[in-house]
């Protein structure tokens, strides 16, 4: 290479080009004589890589597509879950409505002397009957097996071990 400038990383050459061919080339690219003839540098110097680096360039840009693709796979299966869960739930009827039962007072005796009897009188020998009042857990689910409100089930109670 002959004698040549150093600036800003780039570098000044002279070179005698055919008029014709840079004419051509100018009118093709649609830019000036620089930008024309670095163009056609680059386009050499991407044609001419070594095997490896062509595959290395090929490799990247088969990453960066997957990337691009995972992205939109990613963001089409939010949306398409979003609007499968809203017509799930639209489908999905509350099937635990409350149902009042209707006992008779036999099978409201049989109940309480069977069952929740034994179970307030265990529960009360351990923690006591205050206790056994405020629990407002135990108290609802007892109501509603007898099918009796809960103020009905704390006079029982009240009534039953002698406090008033």
């Amino acid at each position: 290479m002959g004698k040549s400038q150093l600036r800003y990383g780039k570098r000044l050459i002279q070179a005698w080009l055919p008029e014709d061919l840079l004419n051509r080339c100018c009118t093709v690219s649609t830019k000036g004589f620089t930008e024309t003839i670095t163009e056609a540098l680059n386009q050499y110097a991407e044609r001419n890589k070594s095997e490896l680096e062509l595959l290395e360039s090929q490799y990247e840009s088969a990453i960066l597509e997957a990337t691009r693709l995972k992205a939109k796979i990613d963001e089409l299966t939010m949306i398409n879950l979003k609007e499968t869960k809203i017509k799930i739930d639209k489908g999905i009827k509350n099937t635990n409505k409350h149902v009042e039962r209707q006992l008779s007072e036999k099978e409201r005796n049989q109940i309480w002397e069977g069952k929740i009897k034994p179970l307030l009188k265990k529960k009360i020998s351990e923690s006591g009957i205050d206790s056994v009042l405020s629990d407002e857990r135990l108290l609802n689910n007892f109501s509603n097996g007898l099918g009796i409100s809960t103020v009905e089930l704390k006079e029982k109670i009240s009534t039953e071990w002698g406090v008033v």
